[in-house]
Parts: structure tokens; sequence; C-alpha cells
């Protein structure tokens, strides 16, 4: 079984500077505020939807332009930006942002995908910048560290090939997406999200979220996640039910699964049967309502954060679900693992194929979760990380964002300057 690997004592050493580096020789930056860039695109062009924008984007900031207008340069260029992955991480890992000759891999409902050119899942992903430091116990090296202030934000379509942003054509860099001016405090966290408006009629915007995680006090006792809905206005095939769509106001509940070792068939975490018992209080209890779009602001809802022993059997970590489609394997795991409920609060039809209904299972492994195409799960809200000397379970901060028929998690590690205590 492959685990998730945390970098804790590389991370220790970083808890005494002003932000840990990802190369040496990045610059130091004055008065930083931190940004994490994201490209929620997922459209495809066809004679439907010939409205929509091509879903890979250069990120510019600072641009400088030619005597036309058209931006060939900036001080900041996040390029090759692809749609996001469903899974994001709160620190940097070069395998996460693959390119050239990496992609998906198959399984029994989907072809395996290699990408044959260059292509990045976020900004500021692989590149050689510095990154932001521990804040309020929280990771978030996978925040870039730029120079506080006001800057010009712009985002390019551009054609996914192998040649830079600066080596495309005049043509090709004059494809402006988004244009905009945001004020970035000193020491704030901003999370950056290109999104799609009205998809028919090729309206789009950036969604810009001032975090306030690193304001917010959190019990380690427990775990947390939020719930944002960043889908845009449902399109003509959303509305004529040929596509699934979350609606505008969604209701989620939250069920949290603890498997029954002695119940399960031939007992144990091999056994091919699997019986869950359900943890008082959450058997598809209600959660919360979202009823606006575009919140800049998250409301983190406490989940519970078992006991060590309930992360192990016999002295080993147990099971992540099975991501791999194989047949004769526990598909959901023996880790204790929760799943959401979202349902259209205004047509709660509780059929999964009518567009109004959403399951997301949380249990798979966040290691090779991405490497899978998956649109009904995620990685395990509890990280299991080995720390040198064993695993341990730590707790996270959880924020889903929901855009369309997707839902996308981004997890962050609370707590891996210590070893936890429950």
């Amino acid at each position: 079984m492959k685990l998730y690997r945390s970098i804790f004592f590389l991370l220790l050493f970083s808890l005494g500077t002003a932000g840990c580096k990802k190369y040496a020789l990045a610059p130091l930056v004055k008065d930083p505020a931190y940004i994490r860039v994201f490209n929620n695109l997922t459209s495809t062009i066809d004679a439907l939807h010939n409205q929509q924008a091509t879903p890979f984007l250069t990120f510019l900031m600072d641009p400088k332009t030619d005597a036309a207008g058209v931006p060939n340069d900036a001080d900041i260029i996040g390029d090759y930006l692809g749609t996001r992955q469903i899974f994001s991480l709160s620190y940097p890992i070069n395998e996460a942002n693959s390119s050239t000759g990496n992609g998906t891999l198959g399984n029994f409902t989907h072809p395996p995908t290699v990408n044959l050119t260059p292509v990045n899942y976020e900004y500021p992903g692989n590149a050689h910048v510095q990154v932001a430091p521990v804040i309020n116990g929280l990771d978030l090296s996978a925040w870039a560290q730029i120079p506080s202030g006001k800057h010009r934000i712009m985002f390019i379509v551009r054609p996914q090939s192998n040649p830079g942003f600066k080596d495309l054509s005049e043509t090709q860099r004059s494809s402006i997406l988004v244009d905009t001016t945001i004020t970035f405090e000193k020491g704030e966290v901003y999370t950056l999200e290109v999104v799609s408006h009205d998809l028919d009629n090729g309206k789009y915007g950036l969604y810009i979220r001032h975090e306030q995680f690193t304001h917010q006090a959190f019990d380690p006792g427990k775990l947390y996640v939020g719930f944002v809905n960043l889908s845009g206005k449902a399109t003509s095939d959303m509305v004529h039910g040929l596509k699934k769509y979350m609606g505008d106001k969604i209701n989620i509940t939250a069920t949290y699964n603890i498997f029954n070792d002695a119940a399960s068939a031939g007992g144990g975490q091999n056994a091919p049967g699997a019986n869950y018992d359900f943890y008082p209080g959450y058997n598809n209890t209600v959660l919360t309502t979202l009823t606006t779009k575009m919140d800049a602001a998250i409301d983190y809802k406490p989940l519970p954060f078992l006991s060590q022993d309930a992360f192990f059997y016999q002295g080993l970590p147990r099971i992540y679900a099975d991501i791999t489609g194989h047949v004769f394997v526990n598909p959901l795991g023996t880790l204790p693992y929760f799943n959401f409920q979202l349902f259209n609060a205004d047509d709660p039809h509780l059929d999964p194929f009518s567009g109004q209904f959403f399951f997301i299972d949380c249990g798979q492994d966040p290691a090779i979760f991405n490497s899978y195409v998956t649109s009904s799960s995620t990685p395990q809200l509890n990280l299991i990380v080995n720390t040198g000397n064993g695993f341990h379970a730590y707790s996270t901060l959880n924020i889903m964002e929901i855009v369309y028929d997707r839902v996308y998690l981004m997890q962050i590690q609370r707590g891996f300057n210590e070893l936890p205590n429950n």
C-alpha cells in the first residue's frame, strides 16, 4: 500500500523562518502576500458550445505590453495552466504538477491518458519561487510569495502546445480572458480561481478568496470541512437534464463510516466483505446549506477526529478505498471515512442520474488519487503520515469547491510540526 509521506522534519526547520524555500536560489520577497492560482475551466469546445473558452491559460502578474497593447512578458508568469486536479495538497509536490509524459492511469471505466505537451495544474505548482511560511499551524507552502500591494492580473487563453508564452504569436498572446487589478495585503493569503459565469454566452471572471483560516481558531481534536459553490449559470444542456448540475441552493449531509472488523466476512481488514457502523450523530446528518454562489468566506464545520487506534489494525495502517477498479478488492477500504450527499435543495431527488444529487466518498489514497479519473470520490480527510518514527493520523482543514458537476478538494495539513495527541 502506498502511503502519504510528509516532509515533517524539513518543515520543522522552517518554522522559525519568514518563509520556506522550494529552491535555494529563489530571490527574497519584501513584505510579501501569498497567492495560489487555479484554472477551474473544464468545458470542451463543440458545435453546441462554440462560445466557451478553451480551458488552457497563462497567468500573468503585472504584464508588460507591446506598442499595440498585447502582453509579451510579465513580472510573474504562470504558464501552461490546465484545468486543476480534483485534489490539491497544502504543500507542493512536483509530481502533482505534471509536465510532458505524465497523465492519468487507466481503470475499468476510463482509458489512460498522456500529456504530450507541458501542463501545470496550479500556480506556483513546481515554479521556482519563495512560498508561504507556517501560519496558524497550517502548512501553506503551496502558496507563492508576491510583493504586497496593487497588481494587475491577467489570464490569456493560449494553445495547448510546447512554446512558452513569450514565444507565442502576437495573435495568440492577445486572447485575453481576464484583466483586473487587485490589492494584496501584507502577510495575507489569497486563492485566485478562473471561473465560468455563463458558459453558453462565454462570460468568465476571477474568483478571489481572501483566506481567513490564518486568523481562525481550530480545535486540534477536530477535522474541519467547508463548502463553496463556484458554479456559474446552468447551461442549456444542464437545464434540459443532459448533464448533471447541483443547482443554486444545495443541501449537504454527512455520514461517518467506521469499519466493523468482526462483522465483515472473514474478519479483519483484508476480508472480501465489508460492514460499517455509523459514527454516532453522523448518519446522513444535515451539515450545511449553500444558498449563494462565489462566497468569499468559508464556513468551516467541525467533524470528529478519532483516536489514533481507529486508523490501525494489528499495528499496521488500515487500507484506503480502492480507486483502480479491481473487482476482488474491498472498494471502500477499512479506514474510517466520510461521505457527503449534495442535493439540489429546490428539487431534492434521490436518483443520482437525475442531475439533482451528488455523492462523494472520502476514502481514497491521496498519494495516487490524481493519477486516476474519478468524479464521485476524494482522498481521506484523515491524513495518514509517516513522521519517520511511525505512522500517525493528522487532522486537516478541507475546502470542497463545487464547480458544476465536479467537486474539488483543497486539503491543508494541520499540526504537522508536532505529534497528534488524540
